[in-house]
Protein backbone atom coordinates (compact mmCIF):
# COMPACT_ATOMS: atom_id res chain seq x y z
CA UNK A 1 0.00 0.00 0.00
CA UNK A 2 1.57 3.57 -0.73
CA UNK A 3 1.80 5.82 1.88
CA UNK A 4 0.66 8.52 -0.55
CA UNK A 5 -2.49 7.19 -1.50
CA UNK A 6 -3.88 6.25 2.34
CA UNK A 7 -2.72 9.92 2.90
CA UNK A 8 -5.01 11.18 0.20
CA UNK A 9 -7.81 9.20 1.24
CA UNK A 10 -7.49 10.28 4.98
CA UNK A 11 -7.66 13.65 4.06
CA UNK A 12 -10.70 12.91 1.52
CA UNK A 13 -12.57 11.18 4.94
CA UNK A 14 -11.37 14.39 7.37
CA UNK A 15 -13.22 16.33 4.49
CA UNK A 16 -16.31 14.29 4.34
CA UNK A 17 -16.58 14.29 8.24
CA UNK A 18 -15.85 17.92 8.64
CA UNK A 19 -18.73 18.40 6.18
CA UNK A 20 -21.13 15.93 7.96
CA UNK A 21 -20.78 18.14 11.04
CA UNK A 22 -21.49 21.29 9.32
CA UNK A 23 -24.62 19.32 7.54
CA UNK A 24 -26.14 17.99 10.41
CA UNK A 25 -29.33 16.58 10.80
CA UNK A 26 -28.83 12.54 9.70
CA UNK A 27 -25.37 12.93 7.47
CA UNK A 28 -22.72 12.44 10.96
CA UNK A 29 -24.73 9.19 11.55
CA UNK A 30 -24.31 7.70 8.34
CA UNK A 31 -20.93 8.77 8.78
CA UNK A 32 -20.02 7.27 11.73
CA UNK A 33 -22.01 4.11 10.97
CA UNK A 34 -19.90 4.13 7.46
CA UNK A 35 -16.98 4.64 9.22
CA UNK A 36 -17.63 1.62 11.69
CA UNK A 37 -18.50 -0.30 8.64
CA UNK A 38 -14.89 0.03 6.87
CA UNK A 39 -13.68 -0.50 10.12
CA UNK A 40 -15.64 -3.86 10.80
CA UNK A 41 -14.62 -5.21 7.47
CA UNK A 42 -11.13 -4.04 7.20
CA UNK A 43 -9.23 -3.14 10.14
CA UNK A 44 -8.62 -6.84 11.16
CA UNK A 45 -7.26 -7.54 7.79
CA UNK A 46 -5.40 -4.61 7.00
CA UNK A 47 -3.18 -4.94 10.43
CA UNK A 48 -3.35 -8.82 10.68
CA UNK A 49 -6.11 -9.71 13.08
CA UNK A 50 -6.15 -13.44 13.88
CA UNK A 51 -9.98 -15.01 13.88
CA UNK A 52 -10.77 -11.42 12.40
CA UNK A 53 -14.38 -11.95 11.57
CA UNK A 54 -14.97 -12.65 15.36
CA UNK A 55 -13.16 -9.25 16.08
CA UNK A 56 -14.12 -7.52 12.93
CA UNK A 57 -18.35 -8.11 13.86
CA UNK A 58 -17.08 -6.74 17.48
CA UNK A 59 -15.63 -3.75 16.13
CA UNK A 60 -18.60 -3.04 13.56
CA UNK A 61 -21.45 -3.65 16.63
CA UNK A 62 -19.30 -1.47 18.98
CA UNK A 63 -19.26 1.17 16.41
CA UNK A 64 -22.73 1.20 15.34
CA UNK A 65 -24.14 1.06 18.66
CA UNK A 66 -21.88 4.22 19.77
CA UNK A 67 -23.52 5.64 17.02
CA UNK A 68 -27.16 5.00 17.88
CA UNK A 69 -26.90 5.76 21.32
CA UNK A 70 -25.35 9.34 20.31
CA UNK A 71 -29.14 10.55 19.66
CA UNK A 72 -29.70 9.97 23.11
CA UNK A 73 -30.05 13.12 25.36
CA UNK A 74 -26.28 14.41 27.04
CA UNK A 75 -26.89 12.08 30.51
CA UNK A 76 -27.88 8.21 28.64
CA UNK A 77 -24.83 9.14 25.60
CA UNK A 78 -22.44 9.29 28.95
CA UNK A 79 -24.03 5.76 30.86
CA UNK A 80 -23.99 4.12 27.48
CA UNK A 81 -20.50 4.85 25.69
CA UNK A 82 -18.90 3.48 28.07
CA UNK A 83 -20.46 0.28 28.61
CA UNK A 84 -20.04 -0.03 25.02
CA UNK A 85 -16.36 0.04 25.02
CA UNK A 86 -16.23 -2.12 28.18
CA UNK A 87 -18.35 -4.88 26.72
CA UNK A 88 -16.72 -4.54 23.46
CA UNK A 89 -13.30 -4.89 25.35
CA UNK A 90 -14.48 -8.29 27.53
CA UNK A 91 -16.06 -9.53 23.99
CA UNK A 92 -12.42 -9.38 22.52
CA UNK A 93 -10.86 -11.52 25.29
CA UNK A 94 -13.01 -13.81 24.66
CA UNK A 95 -12.78 -14.26 21.36
CA UNK A 96 -9.24 -14.48 22.07
CA UNK A 97 -10.33 -17.26 24.64
CA UNK A 98 -12.11 -19.54 22.60
CA UNK A 99 -8.64 -19.70 20.05
CA UNK A 100 -7.37 -22.17 22.48
CA UNK A 101 -4.38 -22.97 24.84
CA UNK A 102 -1.14 -21.29 22.75
CA UNK A 103 -2.92 -19.63 20.01
CA UNK A 104 -0.33 -17.46 18.29
CA UNK A 105 0.23 -13.51 18.29
CA UNK A 106 -2.90 -13.47 21.08
CA UNK A 107 -1.22 -10.18 22.49
CA UNK A 108 -0.86 -8.28 19.04
CA UNK A 109 -4.38 -9.12 18.17
CA UNK A 110 -6.08 -8.20 21.07
CA UNK A 111 -4.14 -4.75 21.03
CA UNK A 112 -5.25 -4.12 17.00
CA UNK A 113 -8.59 -5.14 17.86
CA UNK A 114 -9.13 -2.62 21.12
CA UNK A 115 -7.27 0.09 18.65
CA UNK A 116 -10.19 -1.04 16.28
CA UNK A 117 -13.04 -0.62 18.71
CA UNK A 118 -11.81 2.60 20.26
CA UNK A 119 -11.51 3.98 16.83
CA UNK A 120 -15.06 2.48 15.64
CA UNK A 121 -16.58 4.26 19.05
CA UNK A 122 -14.84 7.24 18.97
CA UNK A 123 -16.50 8.17 15.29
CA UNK A 124 -19.63 9.01 17.19
CA UNK A 125 -17.81 12.10 18.41
CA UNK A 126 -18.42 13.91 14.57
CA UNK A 127 -21.72 13.14 15.91
CA UNK A 128 -20.96 15.28 18.85
CA UNK A 129 -19.19 18.21 17.37
CA UNK A 130 -22.45 18.33 14.61
CA UNK A 131 -25.07 18.65 17.69
CA UNK A 132 -22.43 21.37 19.51
CA UNK A 133 -22.22 23.05 16.23
CA UNK A 134 -25.68 23.09 15.10
CA UNK A 135 -26.86 23.96 19.74
CA UNK A 136 -24.81 27.46 19.24
CA UNK A 137 -26.61 28.27 16.02
CA UNK A 138 -25.01 31.08 13.94
CA UNK A 139 -21.62 28.72 13.93
CA UNK A 140 -18.22 31.05 13.54
CA UNK A 141 -15.95 30.00 10.87
CA UNK A 142 -13.18 29.09 13.36
CA UNK A 143 -15.12 26.26 14.65
CA UNK A 144 -15.01 24.47 11.83
CA UNK A 145 -11.69 25.35 10.87
CA UNK A 146 -9.68 24.93 14.06
CA UNK A 147 -10.88 21.33 14.65
CA UNK A 148 -9.97 20.65 11.05
CA UNK A 149 -6.61 21.67 10.91
CA UNK A 150 -6.23 20.42 14.46
CA UNK A 151 -7.06 16.80 13.61
CA UNK A 152 -5.56 17.32 10.02
CA UNK A 153 -1.78 18.38 11.36
CA UNK A 154 -1.76 15.17 13.99
CA UNK A 155 -3.18 12.98 11.11
CA UNK A 156 -0.15 14.29 9.37
CA UNK A 157 2.36 14.28 12.31
CA UNK A 158 1.38 10.83 14.68
CA UNK A 159 -1.16 9.14 11.94
CA UNK A 160 2.22 9.16 9.72
CA UNK A 161 3.65 5.98 12.18
CA UNK A 162 0.82 4.42 11.12
CA UNK A 163 0.78 4.99 7.49
CA UNK A 164 4.42 3.54 7.29
CA UNK A 165 3.63 0.54 9.35
CA UNK A 166 1.33 -0.64 6.53
CA UNK A 167 2.50 -3.25 4.38
CA UNK A 168 3.09 -3.23 0.38
CA UNK A 169 -0.06 -4.84 -0.41
CA UNK A 170 -2.87 -5.57 0.67
CA UNK A 171 -7.01 -5.95 0.12
CA UNK A 172 -8.34 -2.26 -0.43
CA UNK A 173 -10.59 -2.97 2.18
CA UNK A 174 -7.58 -2.65 4.42
CA UNK A 175 -6.06 0.66 3.23
CA UNK A 176 -9.68 1.80 3.42
CA UNK A 177 -9.59 0.67 7.38
CA UNK A 178 -5.65 2.61 7.58
CA UNK A 179 -7.43 5.68 6.09
CA UNK A 180 -10.27 5.97 7.93
CA UNK A 181 -9.14 4.89 11.24
CA UNK A 182 -7.15 7.99 12.24
CA UNK A 183 -10.36 10.76 11.22
CA UNK A 184 -12.44 7.91 13.14
CA UNK A 185 -10.11 7.88 16.11
CA UNK A 186 -10.13 12.10 16.47
CA UNK A 187 -13.63 12.28 16.26
CA UNK A 188 -13.38 13.61 20.54
CA UNK A 189 -10.17 15.80 19.48
CA UNK A 190 -12.53 17.52 17.13
CA UNK A 191 -15.49 18.10 19.33
CA UNK A 192 -12.72 19.09 22.17
CA UNK A 193 -11.41 21.91 19.75
CA UNK A 194 -14.52 23.35 18.74
CA UNK A 195 -15.61 23.90 22.77
CA UNK A 196 -12.29 25.76 23.66
CA UNK A 197 -12.84 27.77 20.50
CA UNK A 198 -16.81 28.23 21.87
CA UNK A 199 -15.06 29.59 24.72
CA UNK A 200 -12.81 31.64 23.05
CA UNK A 201 -15.68 33.05 20.74
CA UNK A 202 -18.63 33.34 22.35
Amino acid sequence: MKVATIGVCATLVLGLALAAAVAGGIAPYLLAAAMSLVLGLGWASAVGIRARYRHSIIILLSGALAAAVSALPAGDRLTWIPAIVAVALIAIFVAELVRGEGAEHRLESTISSTAGVLAAVSSSGWIALSRHLHDLGDTPVAMVVVPGVLTGLIIGVVGLRLLLSAPERGPKRGLLALSVLPVALLGPTALFAARIVALMVF
